[in-house]
């Protein structure tokens, strides 16, 4: 028999959303393993921006530096952006949770998550390709070959796949996708733009295509080229300098100086979804899970939200905090998000295709957006605002709502947070300090962390306010409803009881 190293957790695939599941359970003492087929950190321009609830996300992790600009929950800041290329939308979102939108090189942020994973104790294997992934009634066996072509054997409780689009965990695991298949194509690249006027900056539409050029007049300028008169006939070509310069001049009408086009790439409006993010001890992540139209960052902004939904429930579960049930959660609240994206994608190159034949969508649509309430409906489901995670328990005005980033006074005079309690990844008890009764015996809750507040917390907020580890209101309610918060937690999230909880609430 073949020895295995073995582990609770193995993660396939070392970009951000699998370093953010890592991290996730190595901040619980899970010590995970990483398996990544890369010998480093990729350089290429993939996506750099970041929308409100994935920056939001990553800081109350520590991960970015979010400014806070304001006190005031209430204040709402916003930022133009782009649908289907066009400058339909204003994204908006509460000041107090940083930036609506933050650029970041995806190789920085990538870095930036590993360090806190290894830090916190999660183990990366690089230069490791997964070429096996079976399931047992045991656990998984997974099998992995190194640089030097020597196989290595791996056993682990839970796998996840969070290695891209050519998911070796989807593949290898019992999992239904649905796929739309490419109706266009386009190229992106890397080049000096010699003559800036021959090509408008930004996004730029011809009656052939588009054109995405972000200008660096000092260096390098990232440029995109879409045509839509049919996908490319053999995707998994090389770009040549000379097709990628080809496409660009077709679509802008004239010649284009561009000097060292490098970094090539085609990509297409292909889709795919699973139908589930869970099969047994196999979990999708990411790009393993939805890919779909690259337009906006949404793939990545959503990937970030998966990895840290499925990171603390793992954890949870592995630590014995909580119920096997509570993973089935994560398919039913990350799946629909996923499924989402895809449409609005489709959707986009649909209203980009410039064939007249679309010309009364694209009229229909731009009027539609007039409407503040279709406006802001759609804006808010693209930066990821409008999610909630009702439980229909507790004071509705919260239930399932991201808590804003309030600053806070705690009892004994000490500073902090919303997003500096929730850095350790555990269930987050706020309780006002002078609620009637006391609530020392809920630190008998497993994953939880108990904080009375002084100052801080709006005057209209209940009592307590229970905050899952992702920073959603799990319960929210009056201190005399103890009772009520410790059921919700017990039924819902699967999270075990130690005791009954009429001796828990006093």
């Amino acid at each position: 028999m073949v020895s295995a190293e073995s582990h609770d957790v193995i993660v396939v695939g070392g970009g951000p959303v699998g370093l953010l599941v890592a991290n996730e359970l190595a901040l619980h003492g899970a010590a995970p393993l990483v398996l990544e087929q890369r010998s480093g950190v990729s350089e290429y321009p993939k996506a750099g921006t970041y929308h409100a609830r994935a920056i939001a996300t990553l800081a109350r992790r520590g991960i970015v530096a979010v400014p806070r600009r304001t006190n005031d929950h209430r204040a709402v800041s916003s930022e133009p952006f782009q649908f289907a290329g066009f400058p339909w939308l204003t994204m908006r979102g509460r000041t107090i949770d940083g930036p609506v939108m933050l650029g970041i090189a995806q190789a920085d942020l990538e870095r930036a998550i590993a360090v806190h994973a290894e830090q916190s104790g999660a183990r990366v294997l690089r230069d490791h390709t997964v070429i096996e992934v079976a399931q047992d009634d045991t656990g998984v066996h997974v099998v992995a070959r190194d640089r030097r072509g020597r196989e290595r054997h791996f056993r682990a409780r839970y796998v996840v796949g969070a290695d891209g689009g050519r998911s070796v965990v989807r593949t290898c695991g019992a999992f239904d996708v649905r796929e739309y298949p490419p109706t266009m194509r386009a190229i992106l690249g890397l080049a000096t733009v010699e003559k800036p006027e021959q090509i408008p900056v930004g996004w730029s539409h011809t009656p052939r295509g588009w054109t995405l050029l972000n200008l660096n007049r000092y260096g390098e300028s990232r440029v995109i080229v879409f045509e839509f008169d049919g996908p490319a006939e053999d995707r998994a070509a090389p770009v040549s300098p000379e097709e990628f310069c080809a496409a660009v001049d077709r679509v802008v009408g004239s010649h284009v100086e561009l000097t060292d086009p490098h970094y090539l790439n085609r990509f297409s409006d292909f889709s795919r979804v699973a139908g589930a993010y869970r099969d047994r001890s196999l979990f999708l992540a990411g790009d393993a899970a939805h890919i779909h139209y690259p337009l906006g960052g949404q793939g990545l902004n959503t990937g970030i939200v998966d990895g840290v939904n499925l990171g603390w429930k793992l954890s949870a579960v592995i630590s014995g905090a909580a119920d096997e049930s509570l993973l089935d959660t994560y398919g039913s609240e990350r799946q629909p998000v996923g499924q989402w994206i895809i449409d609005n994608t489709r959707l986009q190159s649909k209203l980009m295709n410039p064939d007249v034949d679309n010309d009364p969508l694209r009229s229909v649509f731009a009027q539609m957006l007039c409407s503040p309430e279709a406006h802001d409906w759609l804006a808010d489901r693209i930066n990821g605002t409008a999610l909630r995670h009702e439980t229909g328990s507790g004071d509705a005005r919260l239930d399932g709502v991201f808590l804003p980033d309030h600053e806070l006074t705690l009892a004994g005079g000490q500073h902090s947070s919303v997003s500096e309690l929730l850095r350790a990844g555990q269930f987050l008890v706020l309780a006002r300090s002078a609620v009637p009764g006391s609530l020392a015996a809920t630190d008998s809750l497993p994953f939880t962390a108990v904080v009375s507040v002084d100052e801080g917390l709006p005057a209209d907020y209940p009592e307590v306010i229970v905050v899952r580890p992702d920073g959603y209101v799990a319960w929210a309610g009056e201190s005399t409803d103890t009772a009520a918060m410790v059921s919700a937690l017990a039924t819902y999230f699967g999270l075990r009881c130690p005791q009954p909880v009429s001796e828990m609430v006093q």
